[in-house]
C-alpha cells in the first residue's frame, strides 16, 4: 500500500528544493530531476504534485516572493510617507540574509531566459514600484519619478553589490549610503 504524503508538505519540500538549487547554482540547474534528487524522491513523486517544470518554478518563486512581500508589508505597517519609505528601503537592504540576496540575484539573472521567472519578477517589481512612488508622493517631493529611480538604483546596487567581494557591505556602510540617498532626494532625518 502506498504511503500517504501530505500535499502541502510535499509542495513545501519541492519549493524549498527549487529555491536552494537556484541560490546555489542558478535557475538553469533547477529541473524536475534535480529537485527530486534534492528531496530524496523520484521524478514521478515530484510530477504528481507539479505538472511541469514551469509550474514548479511558478509555485516556488511565487511563494518565496510572497514571503518577502509579507515581510516588507510588516516593515511598513502603520507607517506613512517618509517613515514608511525608509522602513521599506531599509528592510530591503538591511534585513535580508545572504540566502535571500542569492535568491534575488538568481531570479534577476534567470528572468531574461525564463518567462515564468520574468513574470514573477515583473509582478513583484510592479508592487514595489507602486509602493515606492506612492510613498515618495506622500512626502511632498516634487520629482517623484527621479526620487523613485534613485531609490531603486540604490536598493538594487546594495543588494547586488553584496556579491562583489562575496559578502554584503557592513551595515554601517549601507546606512551611510542610505543616509546620503535620503539627503539627495530631500528626506533628511
Amino acid at each position: 500500500m502506498p504511503r500517504a504524503v501530505d500535499r502541502t508538505a510535499r509542495l513545501t519540500a519541492v519549493g524549498d528544493a527549487v529555491v536552494t538549487i537556484a541560490t546555489e547554482t542558478g535557475f538553469t540547474a533547477v529541473t524536475i530531476r534535480s529537485v527530486a534528487e534534492r528531496i530524496g524522491a523520484s521524478t514521478s513523486a515530484v510530477t504528481h504534485y507539479v505538472g511541469s517544470r514551469d509550474e514548479m518554478l511558478r509555485i516556488a518563486v511565487r511563494r518565496e516572493v510572497q514571503v518577502r512581500r509579507s515581510q516588507a508589508e510588516a516593515a511598513m505597517a502603520g507607517r506613512h510617507g517618509a517613515v514608511a519609505l525608509r522602513a521599506l528601503v531599509e528592510w530591503a537592504v538591511l534585513t535580508a540574509d545572504e540566502a535571500t540576496h542569492r535568491f534575488w540575484l538568481a531570479l534577476i539573472v534567470g528572468a531574461p531566459n525564463e518567462p515564468i521567472l520574468r513574470a514573477e519578477l515583473d509582478a513583484f517589481n510592479d508592487w514595489w514600484d507602486t509602493h515606492i512612488r506612492n510613498m515618495v508622493e506622500q512626502t511632498g517631493i516634487t520629482e517623484v519619478q527621479h526620487a523613485a529611480d534613485l531609490l531603486n538604483v540604490v536598493v538594487d546596487g546594495l543588494v547586488i553589490g553584496a556579491f562583489d567581494d562575496g559578502t554584503p557591505w557592513p551595515r554601517a556602510r549601507r546606512l551611510q549610503v542610505l543616509d546620503a540617498t535620503w539627503r539627495a532626494i530631500g528626506i533628511a532625518e
